[in-house]
């Protein structure tokens, strides 16, 4: 398993980096870092963790991730191509003391609320989208005055969701490894009925030791963890399949329609024959 710690390669020339990762080198696990990330997924889909959200994410979706917010992108299928064009820099990029002058009050707003990850939106992200690539072909202060310019923009916008809780459990190079394989095993089991005995053993715990420990790191329940899971799959089966919903609840793992319902309404906020009925094609 890869460490906690991911650091990509900083040029000599540049004091950020910005550059496109294709597979194989397009995935990493549950990890995080010092540098704030702005991730643009060029292809592939998947499920997104970010903090203690969890979601799917497609080609063309940009998010903003703040310094040592755990995340994950993780293919839906490990075979098909992925890509993303990602930009890390550290909050002293810009030297020291920079960060302090009075021309940097929103900027710094913008990254205390990126601890919790911005799932950028609309026309906002298609306007940082088609800067991020031609940040690409940029050179020298050209490219880091485009950074500079994409950081105002986002300062002064408003069309984002926040992803994450504020506050989340401290993590380590154990605590990667542990999660890693839980995130796995339930990407790969969602559809089954899965034991929380089973799980405590796949990340050597006791089954309350690991209850506690999930609970603390993620800020929720393991058994709603695994619901989002569940429902983020029926709303993808939703939307492009005409099955109908009996048949996409327990395809999606869930054992009765009732409990389905419950959750879905909850994760959602509608039931799973309106969420159908506003995404037909």
């Amino acid at each position: 398993m890869k460490p906690l710690i991911q650091k990509l390669p900083l040029s000599e020339h540049s004091s950020f980096v910005a550059d496109t990762f294709r597979t194989p080198y397009f995935e990493t696990p549950w990890h995080c870092h010092e540098e704030y990330e702005l991730v643009l997924i060029l292809e592939g889909r998947g499920k997104r963790f970010v903090g203690n959200h969890v979601s799917d994410y497609q080609e063309g979706e940009l998010d903003f991730l703040g310094s040592n917010l755990p995340h994950w992108y993780r293919k839906e299928d490990a075979g098909a191509p992925g890509a993303s064009l990602v930009v890390h820099f550290r909050e002293g990029f810009l030297g020291e003391g920079f960060g302090n002058i009075p021309e940097m009050v929103r900027i710094r707003l913008l990254f205390r609320k990126s601890r919790m990850g911005l799932h950028l939106k609309g026309a906002l992200r298609e306007r940082v989208s088609e800067k991020l690539r031609t940040m690409l072909e940029l050179q020298g202060m050209e490219r880091l005055i485009s950074l500079l310019s994409i950081l105002t923009l986002l300062a002064d916008a408003t069309e984002y969701d926040l992803l994450s809780g504020p506050e989340l459990g401290t993590l380590n190079v154990k605590d990667s490894d542990r999660i890693n394989k839980v995130f796995d095993y339930v990407m790969e089991h969602f559809r089954e009925d899965i034991r929380l005995e089973e799980v405590a053993d796949i990340a050597s715990m006791s089954y309350s030791g690991f209850c506690r420990y999930f609970k603390n790191r993620t800020k929720k329940n393991f058994s709603h963890f695994v619901n989002e899971i569940r429902v983020a799959h029926a709303c993808k089966r939703l939307i492009e399949s005409n099955q109908p919903v009996s048949q996409v609840c327990f395809e999606s793992g869930f054992n009765n329609l009732t409990n389905f319902n419950k959750q879905f309404k909850e994760i959602v906020k509608c039931t799973p024959y309106q969420f159908q009925r506003r995404n037909r094609v």
